[in-house]
């Protein structure tokens, strides 16, 4: 799953925590799938931060 496929899937968990009625289980199930999904966009966020640190910059040159 990318990162766009894994954000709308946390937009879908919050939505349904929030406007149905759900068993507590059910709550539980995906609110822990929210927390997953969660850590893995902030680990591909905080990845391509890094990459873009990465990237050498030119010195001297006009822009």
């Amino acid at each position: 799953m990318n990162y766009e496929e894994m954000m709308q899937r946390l937009a879908e968990i919050t939505a349904r925590l929030e406007q149905e009625q759900l068993s507590l289980e059910e709550a539980a199930t995906l609110y822990a799938e929210g927390m997953e999904l969660s850590a893995q966009c902030h680990k591909l966020l905080q990845n391509a931060v890094l990459s873009v640190q990465e990237i050498p910059v030119p010195l001297n040159e006009k822009v």
